[in-house]
């Protein structure tokens, strides 16, 4: 292996912000000079609609040389490894249309994400079959799908290497080497300080040591009120006798998530990185997600994942 890049990724609960984080850290690493991919669990167009890219290349002109988006659609690795085995395009072809093996993909179960796997693996260190001069990346970045999807993912390599024979039982051993060791991948748990979040986030954690033997280096808590890392001092110092209902509003719903940011860390004591809730500042500019992303990697420290 010539290079094995760095795997980071950002799990947890749908719409925590996952999406965002990625980019912000891709980012981030790419305006350091290094060679990121980020893999989405969402088509690209998809992926578009919530946060736009639109001026990166004027705007980060070295970094746009840096940061590349995939998204990995098995259905499409699986079509590959058909017309692979099968040259004759019009054979292939048959293979491909015909209903059982339609049906074969659509309920097998864990087929697709074994294929999802097996190329992200394959991107991480550079080995993919056929592939003269691959690229070398840095820093993978899976911006993973929701914690349910995501752990039934990871657990499909186990499946196939338990309960197949063959070619594909031995490809599902090395999956499950892969991706089963601590080196191979940093996991970034990624909650607001909500509790229905939060309580996900556990069980994520306690699903990837149980299963895994891993545990994420890092919970990020995004969207938290100034009051999660406010000093004591500071919080002392809030007078809400006579402030107005607003105001008492915002310190209680800061102070409530203090709390749960607090509780969390005493039931997984691990690093734990604040990223507060970011506001578009001319949410006309053409580019504001870009500064959306800019301001949320200022937060990001990237030695974390290491």
């Amino acid at each position: 292996m010539s290079h094995q890049a760095r795997v980071i990724v950002f799990c947890g609960k749908g719409g925590v912000g996952k999406s965002t984080l990625s980019l912000a850290t891709a980012l981030k690493l790419a305006n350091a000079g290094r060679r990121v991919l980020v893999i989405s669990s969402h088509p690209l167009p998809e992926l578009a609609v919530g946060i736009s890219l639109n001026g990166l290349s004027s705007r980060f002109p070295e970094a746009s040389k840096r940061m590349f988006i995939l998204h990995i659609d098995p259905v499409e690795q699986i079509s590959d490894l058909v017309h692979k085995h099968f040259p004759m395009p019009v054979i292939a072809r048959t293979v491909l249309n015909s209903s059982i093996f339609q049906n074969l993909i659509a309920v097998a179960p864990g087929l697709k994400e074994f294929f999802f796997l097996a190329r992200l693996q394959q991107l991480a260190e550079r080995k993919a079959a056929g592939e003269i001069n691959a690229p070398a990346y840095d820093d993978l970045i899976w911006d993973a799908p929701a914690t349910g999807h995501f752990l039934s993912t990871l657990r499909a390599a186990r499946g196939f290497e338990s309960y197949l024979s063959g070619p594909l039982s031995a490809a599902g051993a090395e999956l499950h080497r892969f991706f089963s060791a601590p080196d191979s991948l940093r996991m970034a748990a990624v909650t607001q300080p909500e509790e229905m979040a939060v309580a996900e986030t556990l069980e994520l954690s306690q699903a990837l040591m149980k299963d895994f033997g891993i545990r994420p280096a890092t919970v990020v808590l995004n969207c938290v009120s100034p009051l999660c890392t406010a000093s004591e001092a500071e919080i002392a110092g809030l007078a809400t006798g006579t402030a107005s209902e607003a105001m008492k509003f915002a310190v209680d719903r800061g102070s409530a998530e203090r709390r749960i940011c607090r509780q969390l860390a005493s039931d997984l004591p691990i690093q734990q990185v604040f990223v507060p809730r970011l506001i578009h500042s001319d949410a006309g500019k053409a580019d504001a997600d870009l500064d959306l992303l800019e301001n949320a990697g200022k937060y990001l420290d990237t030695a974390q994942f290491t």
